[in-house]
């Protein structure tokens, strides 16, 4: 998940958090002042009730009705009960109510109880030494359809609220990464075409201008360092090769004189045969240093990998004739847009003829075989053999140079191809997976992106 969705997702869910605790606050306590309300109105009633029955005259009786109906009216499901003070037993029985309601209202402060949506009020009245219960009852019908829309509207205000919060943090948080975003465009233009190339800094005095300087001291201290190393190999390429050259020439020379003792023709041929192994060594370290960072003298175009997987076989061929490479094109994608990537046809072909010359090489000439296939990012390219295998302790260092694995040691080389091929897949993009079995065979795998998978 891409950090701005996740800060929107947090700021979505703590914004959530505050206004569900604020809509339950306010649930809360609208409902403890409705009931406190409805309560009120209750023990008014049950008062007026209870002083009605304390009065002998029965015209003052009705007086307090008429008060009752007129100025307060009736509660809905109103109930009254005269109940003797205290109350028999079976009085409380046929009431239904917890003898701890009775015990409460012992302190002649009205008792309020709610059970099954019905409000309860108890209050004990007393007037010239008579003493009298009222049990009062009433349905707050009013308050709780006030309650029911005061849910609905916090519950359609949240949802409301969640869709704003989310939206403004999806807005804030792409305000908020546009530099970031910027960044990582300019740094992702940066190769080692261009690394000359910086940053943009803007004095902002903040976390991304820090950001941004400390990639352009990362990009000046790389420069430097590959800017050393290309005049080393510039300088190595000669200097190299020019002695080597001369002392083959001068072995050759040496070996067509004649009348030399078979002793000395001998020492020179061996001179000769070591001059040889050297300069290949030479040219493989200077082509592995080369791709680590020059993209400066290759040229890039469109590679087909079916044709070039064509051209590998032939140079294979002319190099081992009787080889048993063979190459499956049964799984070619019905797009051929799939097989052409982006890259230097010389590079990527001795990237892949290493791979397929030690395949053969270390399987003693067996069969090896090539699958062409893709996905929907990749054309890949699969090349199994009937090897010796690699140890698995020792896979994960087949790409690091001059390395041979324990197992070679009957074969002639030098550590450099795979860590060339390495280097060269990963500057197209692409990546290299092994697996391997000893005595079983090994099998690469090789993922390149195809072209217009760049600007999909």
């Amino acid at each position: 998940m891409r950090i701005q969705n996740k800060i929107a997702l947090i700021f979505t869910a703590l914004s959530a958090g505050i206004i569900w605790a604020l809509s339950v606050f306010v649930y809360f306590f609208a409902s403890e002042s409705i009931s406190a309300s409805f309560f009120h109105r209750l023990e008014v009633r049950s008062d007026i009730v209870g002083h009605a029955a304390l009065q002998e005259n029965k015209s003052l009786t009705s007086i307090y009705y008429d008060i009752k109906e007129r100025h307060l009216g009736s509660l809905p499901y109103e109930k009254h009960r005269i109940l003797p003070d205290p109350p028999d037993e079976a009085t409380k029985k046929r009431l239904s109510l917890p003898s701890s309601f009775f015990e409460a209202s012992k302190n002649e402060i009205p008792v309020r109880f709610f059970n099954h949506d019905t409000s309860y009020v108890v209050l004990r009245v007393a007037r010239d030494n008579k003493r009298l219960m009222v049990v009062s009852s009433a349905l707050d019908t009013y308050g709780m359809q006030e309650m029911g829309n005061l849910k609905n509207l916090l519950l359609i205000g949240f949802f409301i609220a969640m869709i704003f919060v989310f939206t403004f943090g999806k807005l804030f948080s792409n305000e908020i990464f546009k530099p970031i975003r910027r960044i990582i465009r300019n740094v992702k233009g940066i190769n080692a075409h261009n690394l000359h190339q910086r940053l943009v800094v803007e004095p902002t005095d903040d976390d991304v201008e820090a950001l941004s300087r400390t990639f352009n001291d990362m990009l000046d201290r790389l420069e430097v360092t590959f800017e050393m190393q290309n005049n080393f190999v510039s300088n190595a390429s000669h200097e190299f090769r020019t002695p080597l050259t001369v002392v083959s020439g001068e072995a050759e020379l040496g070996m067509s004189m004649p009348g030399l003792p078979e002793s000395v023709k001998e020492s020179f041929l061996n001179i000769y045969k070591e001059v040889e192994k050297l300069e290949h060594l030479t040219n493989s370290m200077l082509s592995l240093a080369q791709t680590g960072f020059d993209g400066k003298k290759e040229q890039w175009e469109g590679v087909r990998i079916d044709e070039l997987i064509l051209s590998v076989k032939e140079a294979t061929d002319r190099i081992i004739p009787d080889n048993h490479v063979v190459i499956d094109f049964d799984n070619l994608p019905d797009d051929e847009g799939k097989l052409v990537v982006n890259g230097n046809l010389a590079l990527l072909k001795a990237a892949f003829s290493n791979i397929v010359l030690n395949s053969c090489k270390y399987s003693d000439n067996k069969p090896v075989r090539i699958k062409i296939s893709a996905d929907a990012k990749y054309v890949i390219v699969e090349i199994t053999d009937q090897g010796i295998g690699i140890p698995d302790r020792e896979i994960g260092q087949i790409f690091v140079p001059f390395f041979r694995a324990s197992n070679t040691g009957r074969y002639k080389g030098y550590g450099i191809g795979l860590p060339l091929t390495n280097n060269i897949i990963r500057m197209h993009q692409g990546k290299v997976e092994v697996h391997s079995r000893v005595q079983e065979g090994t099998r690469f795998i090789t993922y390149l992106p195809y072209r217009y998978s760049h600007h999909s």
